[in-house]
């Protein structure tokens, strides 16, 4: 996963952070590179809960989630050892804790504070400027949350899980649920805000991208992937996931990122085991959409990162500019030859998708089964 830092003036200048295993890594235009290494795990300030696993500072401390405030001060990461740390200017430690349970997903407020969702459900509020670093438990899911965002104008939080739900809550009051959004069938893995109109996006498990009104729940259009996918890919995967007794009739959505740009709505999707980003185009506020470009990898997405410019990483660094009707290619071997001594330490973002289907057990099968073999042995 990588975080990129553009320049407010020219887009030439800007900033690659990107994980790699237990440090960042942070290269810049004219190819400067800086690591840096993650504070060591904070002494517990108070006893555990019980049956609560104390967490422990493994040989490589591996960074699970990263995320950039939008004024692009600070930087927030989680590891599998269950430490939030919160960097600020030139890459100062702000916030070195130790969360409840392990996190599954990180973001800022506009005001620049932390949320952080568990794998139990929960979100939790960390005041950036609260030195005593206790969390406000702001809403709770009964199904692993796999991605939130705060709305620019502060007032809704919003959150999916495995289980096709977008829920809509106010901020910071989120015990204030304003609606759902629903109609995927499958589990949400990402959510994006277009600021004019105030749509979201939402991508699935179901191979779908929606459209909503968020505020009303209302789903107003949606993107279909279906057709981008070769029948031999699908079988492959239809015959994967039999193995594991799911049903499956999509390819899932793995990934998104949007982009506003002078007008131009730019969506990228990534789809599980394909090597290839997907670019479409969106009108506002008639929410039109048409596929403009498909750019062809040499190996599955480590990340990739969108504004005027699509950055991508994966088995080498690439960048394009991404124009109304064109997709041209930024020569960025600079940063291409400076990212080569921590290839093999990157970190990807998408974890293996397939977990996130719901599995069908039919004990009441098996129970009869076994009644009959025990009928018949007598």
């Amino acid at each position: 996963m990588f975080i990129i830092q553009e320049d407010l003036q020219t887009a030439d200048r800007f900033k690659l952070v990107t994980s790699a295993l237990d440090r960042l890594v942070v290269i810049d235009a004219q190819a400067n590179s800086q690591c840096i290494d993650l504070p060591k795990l904070p002494a517990a300030e108070q006893d555990d809960k019980v049956g609560q696993i104390k967490p422990t500072e493994a040989v490589i401390n591996r960074i699970t989630c990263m995320e950039s405030s939008r004024d692009q001060q600070y930087i927030a990461v989680t590891t599998e050892s269950k430490q939030l740390v919160v960097f600020g200017a030139h890459f100062g430690v702000v916030k070195n804790l130790i969360l409840a349970r392990a996190p599954s997903k990180v973001c800022f407020t506009p005001t620049n504070d932390v949320l952080v969702a568990d794998r139990t459900g929960d979100v939790y509020l960390y005041k950036i400027a609260d030195e005593s670093n206790q969390p406000q438990l702001l809403l709770g899911h009964l199904s692993v949350i796999l991605d939130m965002l705060v709305t620019t104008c502060g007032q809704y939080v919003i959150t999916c899980d495995r289980d096709e739900k977008i829920r809509v809550s106010r901020y910071p009051n989120s015990y204030n649920i304003a609606t759902f959004c629903l109609g995927h069938t499958e589990f949400v893995t990402s959510l994006a805000l277009l600021t004019n109109p105030n749509v979201l996006l939402s991508a699935s498990g179901d191979g779908t991208v929606r459209m909503w009104h968020y505020s009303e729940g209302k789903q107003i259009s949606i993107i279909n992937t279906a057709g981008l996918v070769d029948g031999l890919t699908m079988e492959k995967f239809g015959s994967q996931m039999d193995l594991e007794k799911v049903d499956v009739t999509a390819l899932p959505v793995t990934s998104m990122k949007v982009s506003e740009q002078n007008g131009l709505v730019t969506l990228a999707i990534s789809l599980y085991s394909i090597p290839k980003l997907y670019l479409y185009s969106i009108k506002t506020p008639s929410l039109e959409h048409s596929l403009k470009h498909t750019v062809d990898l040499y190996a599955n997405i480590v990340s990739y990162w969108l504004t005027s410019r699509l950055y991508v990483l994966s088995d080498k660094f690439e960048v394009y500019q991404v124009d109304a009707d064109t997709l041209r290619a930024v020569d960025a071997k600079t940063t291409q030859n400076r990212l080569v001594e921590y290839k093999a330490a990157f970190v990807s973002n998408d974890c293996d998708v397939t977990a996130w289907y719901k599995r069908k057990f039919d004990n009441v099968q098996e129970y009869m089964e076994r009644k009959k073999l025990r009928l018949e042995s007598k």
